[in-house]
């Protein structure tokens, strides 16, 4: 159960950050592009090119939504995983068997999690 459950909440890590993704990097746009343009300034590379200017503003942008993704993606599902458990099994499955218990809060929480992770957000 432990190995089925790894699977599904990876998979949803994977879901929500690539639906947080683009949302971050077009809120960040702006703030990076100023901030990589401060940089290049400072280092006084007037030999680049403006295409190579738009290339790194573009990397930096992707670099930053993929950290600021991945960072909430974890905390976001590993927080509603851990509140599904507890609320599972201390709560919902308090009375049933120690083994059995655990084989159904664990799954229904990552299968929950799972499939909350792939609607439209």
């Amino acid at each position: 159960m432990t190995v089925v459950s790894t699977h599904w909440v990876a998979f949803a890590y994977k879901n929500v950050k690539s639906v947080l993704k683009h949302k971050v990097a077009q809120k960040r746009k702006d703030a990076v592009s100023k901030e990589v343009t401060r940089k290049l300034s400072e280092a006084d590379n007037r030999k680049m090119s403006q295409k190579e200017k738009e290339e790194r503003i573009m990397w930096k942008k992707k670099e930053v939504a993929d950290y600021e993704a991945t960072t909430f993606s974890i905390f976001y599902n590993s927080t509603l995983f851990m509140v599904l458990v507890i609320v599972a099994s201390f709560f919902i499955l308090e009375n049933f068997n120690p083994i059995v218990n655990y084989i159904l809060s664990i799954s229904a929480s990552s299968g929950l999690i799972d499939l909350l992770s792939t609607g439209s957000k």
